[in-house]
């Protein structure tokens, strides 16, 4: 998780080809009790839910995979969010709903290859899946120039213009910072100034998403889904955020290796361990 992490922020982004195809040894587990449950039990208690999160490790087929099955399994009026796009190309977005274009062209408008980078047949499926469901594809995240010059220079390196477009920011939320810092903990030569630009960072992409998808939930009907990172699925990352905003309830389905369960049990509703 750190490497993807820092990775991302560095915006050195790149994936292998992989395929989707479920693992048959999930485990879903109530991260509430700590009691394994079936999917189906699962998706009937997201259905109350105005907003799912379920996150990703964003080079791993079987996260993706678990999204659309997730989404499949939801009945009712759709939007699906997205971290991978920025909001400046929700145009694009639009326009592949309806049609208007196909995919070549939706990559190239909203410059997938130099804005996220990982391989677009991870996520081909997530955004078809739209389409065919007549479901909005949201452009939920910041723009990366701005995230780009806040990681290298601060947020006092922002014009007044720059500031205005930012979202409300929380810097201060703990729990939201400890878990930032310990996925960068053991990164040589980040020292303290660095930690905390990389940090502003992270929450102007979190408040951005949140703000974002907290504007659907109060204009529309149905639930948004929204896929994004493990870090930014997690309770103080997006979804309380959103919250604050009145985007709720909520509900997050995480993926997680066996080892990391019981950390992760505080930041999510339901954990599959991969």
């Amino acid at each position: 998780m750190r490497s993807l992490l820092l990775s991302t922020l560095l915006l050195a982004c790149g994936a292998p080809p992989a395929s989707q195809t479920p693992r048959a040894d999930d485990a879903v587990i109530d991260a509430e009790t700590g009691e394994a449950i079936t999917f189906d039990a699962m998706v009937g208690r997201l259905a109350s839910a105005r907003v799912v999160y379920v996150g990703e490790r964003h080079d791993r087929a079987e996260d993706h995979a678990l999204q659309l099955r997730v989404a499949r399994a939801l009945d009712g009026e759709l939007a699906l969010g997205f971290e991978m796009f920025q909001r400046p190309f929700q145009p694009a977005l639009d326009a592949y709903s309806a049609g208007e274009i196909e995919e070549p062209e939706l990559l190239q408008r909203t410059e997938w290859e130099t804005r996220w980078g990982f391989d677009f047949g991870l996520y081909r499926t997530l955004v078809q899946l739209g389409r065919e469901r007549g479901a909005p594809l949201l452009a939920l995240n910041a723009p990366r120039e701005l995230t780009r010059k806040v990681a290298r220079e601060g947020l006092d390196a922002l014009t007044d213009e720059e500031r205005a477009a930012l979202p409300e920011l929380d810097l201060e939320e703990p729990v939201h910072r400890a878990m930032f810092d310990a996925a960068m903990a053991g990164h040589p030569g980040m020292d303290a100034s660095m930690r905390d630009r990389f940090h502003a960072a992270q929450v102007i992409w979190d408040e951005t998403m949140a703000e974002t998808a907290a504007r659907w939930v109060e204009g529309n009907d149905g639930t948004l889904v929204v896929f994004a990172g493990v870090m930014h699925t997690r309770r103080p990352a997006i979804p309380d955020r959103a919250a604050r905003r009145g985007a709720t309830p909520y509900a997050i389905v995480l993926p997680v290796e066996a080892d990391e369960l019981e950390e992760s049990r505080p930041h999510a509703d339901f954990l599959v361990v991969r």
